[in-house]
């Protein structure tokens, strides 16, 4: 598969699951505490680069157990889980070893993109902290940046 086919194969599959992910934003975006001081959308890819993909919100300031906990139950914005069939939701299952571009900044790069738009189209007003897309194991190109001032 090329990166191009891999791509638009990842973005169809993300673009499928978006009303769920900006249901579940919109969710979060009303529950989050006062005392929050930064809150962060993570990428996670897993670390063989088949293709698993987890997208959560995460806050940070004081007391960071109650913080994440007022927003877990719409915290997680997509996850992969491999099922008999294969990954629920369908991505496609990659070999990085074998694959002649980088699966891991591919497909951080591609959810980060499509969290931005669903940022975009939710255009929140009332949150005033800085919001950032990351990934905590430096994947991505594009990574990270902030949606938020």
């Amino acid at each position: 598969m090329t990166r191009e086919e891999y791509v638009n194969a990842v973005e169809s599959v993300l673009e499928a699951h978006r009303q769920v992910a900006q249901s579940e934003l919109a969710a979060v975006f009303n529950l989050v505490p006062p005392k929050t001081k930064r809150m962060t959308i993570d990428i996670f890819i897993d670390q063989d680069g088949e293709g698993f993909l987890s997208v959560r919100v995460g806050l940070e300031g004081p007391d960071l157990f109650v913080l994440n906990r007022a927003i877990s139950p719409h915290a997680e914005l997509f996850t992969t889980r491999m099922t008999e069939a294969g990954f629920e939701p369908p991505l496609p299952l990659m070999s990085s070893r074998r694959e002649p571009f980088s699966v891991h900044d591919t497909l951080t790069d591609c959810a980060a993109s499509w969290i931005a738009q669903i940022w975009k189209d939710l255009n929140p007003t009332g949150i005033t902290v800085p919001v950032d897309i990351v990934s905590p194991e430096d994947y991505g190109t594009i990574t990270p940046f902030r949606l938020n001032p």
